[in-house]
């Protein structure tokens, strides 16, 4: 044990300077660890943390860390400040799904770039799509990035690697037909007016299920996004939980005009769940989301999930009237090809450009960023569209002709 100035006995593995402050000192698996303070009581506890982080492999020389444990620390350490607590899951699940058993097992230091595009180029050749091997890329990215910035590694070994392309997947909408088909096997389910809304108004499904009924304006006839609802895993408890969040983006917050077939719907909605309500011996709502418009039979939130099993027992509905008639046809049996909650936002969005709607206006309904995704997303509309108007111009030049 040393000493300090005055010739007190300092705590194993503390000096004092010659300037009065203190530094600890501790070797690990054959690598030097330092820190320093003026307070030596907060030095000692600097010196605790830093051994529990080297020994789980959380902090230490870039040879030391894993990509694992780097995670950890650039999420919880670093991203948790700045992002909301659902982005902080969505990269939790994400690193986890995509990256903690194909990579996660490579030190920071060992890490280089062809490890990153066979990882890559793999997601690709298994038909994973752009988005989400942008979206690994981008994790890793900053990752390193943050790496680099605490001096682990000198070299972002994600510079300079070029994201593979892969086929554009068509997105799902529904046609006219399959519109009409998913209407009528809606009706009298539990989740009918859910649907006739969704396909009514374009909402997301967080926006859906997060609707409450000061958010409805019958008298005008509105609908007021300004909110989402979320079912996410807590990070300290691990369990899931419901909570509301602010939307995507500031242009997510919006007003949306009722149509005739969303405003009964949602009047009949609010009959309904008062009948639920007064029949039902199990109606337990959640603290603080009582007033939601769309619940359970029980009176708690919906869950994405819930809203994609309506969708499969309508699609299932669907599929059972369509080989009934082909047997008695005798035609070929032809299912309705599978969808999810988002298809019907889609749909929404078609119909809108079919009718003839602006692209401006669409893009407000569906609260987009920039008209640029609203354009891009739905080209398959506008081409057409562009078509049909140049076949109007080309009866027109013959009329001239």
């Amino acid at each position: 044990m040393g000493k300090d100035l005055k010739g007190n006995t300092l705590p194993d593995g503390i000096v004092q300077r010659t300037n009065g402050s203190y530094r600890g000192r501790f070797q690990y698996k054959g690598e030097i660890y330092t820190s320093d303070n003026a307070d030596i009581r907060e030095l000692i506890k600097q010196m605790e943390e830093l051994r529990n982080e080297v020994k789980q492999g959380m902090k230490g020389k870039g040879d030391n860390v894993t990509l694992n444990a780097w995670f950890d620390v650039w999420l919880n350490t670093h991203k948790r400040k700045s992002i909301k607590e659902s982005t902080q899951v969505r990269y939790d699940d994400f690193y986890r799904r995509y990256m903690e058993k194909q990579i996660g097992r490579y030190r920071v230091a060992d890490f280089n770039p062809m490890i990153l595009e066979r990882l890559l180029q793999d997601m690709a050749d298994k038909d994973y799509s752009t988005k989400t091997i942008r979206d690994v890329y981008n994790i890793l990215n900053a990752m390193f990035k943050y790496a680099v910035h605490n001096r682990l590694i000198t070299f972002n070994p994600c510079a300079g690697v070029d994201i593979p392309k892969t086929k554009t997947k068509p997105i799902r909408v529904l046609t006219v037909e399959e519109q009409r088909e998913v209407l009528e096997q809606a009706k009298g389910r539990l989740h009918e007016h859910l649907i006739v809304t969704a396909l009514g108004t374009g909402m997301r499904g967080g926006e859906l299920l997060g609707l409450t009924w000061a958010d409805v304006d019958f008298q005008k006839r509105e609908i007021h996004v300004n909110k989402t609802l979320v079912y996410i895993k807590d990070l300290e408890t691990k369990k899931y939980v419901f909570k509301y969040q602010t939307p995507k983006t500031k242009n997510s917050i919006r007003t949306i005009p009722m149509q005739e077939s969303v405003y009964k719907a949602l009047k009949r909605q609010r009959i309904q769940k008062k009948e639920m309500q007064m029949l039902s011996d199990k109606w337990e709502p959640l603290s603080g989301f009582e007033n939601l418009v769309f619940v359970g039979k029980n009176g708690k939130p919906i869950t994405e999930h819930s809203f994609q099993v309506t969708l499969d027992g309508i699609e299932k509905a669907i599929n059972k009237e369509r080989k009934k008639r082909a047997e008695k046809e005798k035609t070929e049996f032809i299912p309705i090809q599978h969808f999810y909650p988002h298809a019907l936002r889609h749909t929404f969005a078609t119909r809108c450009f079919e009718a003839g709607i602006e692209a401006k206006v669409v893009q407000g309904f569906l609260g987009h960023y920039s008209i640029a995704i609203t354009l891009d997303l739905y080209t398959h509309v506008t081409n057409d569209k562009a078509k049909t108007e140049m076949d109007k111009l080309q009866n027109l030049y013959q009329e001239i002709i």
